[in-house]
């Protein structure tokens, strides 16, 4: 039996953060790298495999991805193999800098996680005070660069009370 080519490849590129979610699972390892990451030599091997059986969206996750030093090196392999490759990140390690490497990199869509209408309750459940206006401001650096930017929101019992305005 033959099963067709994936269309769509996330791929959690590490467990390390630089937030402390309250939903997350890997909160016992946030701000570090931990053993279990691949090495980039691992990874392009990976890409490799995942570009032999066909061209998946290849998506970057994590943890969060912009926590390892060789991210764009990584999204430049999978470009160059083909792979049309996305960014999922929490959006605060983002400046006008960072988004012309993710550009540059051959990125062509990122999606931020905003997790509530406005900054108390997004750092709340983000763990961090300041990280909505840290994702505020790599939303823009990205646009600035023109990539297109998703929004991803985790509604629970914390912000289903904002939806409306999240929407808006």
């Amino acid at each position: 039996m033959t099963y067709p080519a994936p269309r769509l490849v996330f791929w959690e590129t590490t467990a390390g953060c630089n937030l402390r979610c309250i939903h997350c699972r890997r909160v016992t390892v946030a701000g570090q790298l931990t053993p279990q990451d691949l090495t980039t030599a691992d990874a392009f091997a990976m890409i490799d495999a995942i570009a032999a059986v066909g061209k998946p969206v290849f998506v970057l996750s994590g943890g969060e991805p912009l926590f390892r030093p060789d991210i764009f090196e990584i999204a430049r392999y999978a470009t160059d193999a083909g792979l049309p490759v996305a960014l999922a990140t929490n959006g605060t390690l983002i400046d006008e800098a960072v988004a012309a490497r993710i550009h540059a990199s051959g990125i062509r869509r990122v999606s931020i996680s905003f997790d509530g209408a406005d900054a108390g309750t997004h750092d709340a459940f983000r763990g961090l005070p300041g990280s909505f206006e840290a994702a505020i401001v790599g939303f823009r650096a990205l646009r600035k660069v023109g990539l297109p930017v998703q929004i991803n929101t985790t509604v629970a019992n914390h912000n289903k009370a904002q939806l409306d305005s999240m929407l808006l």
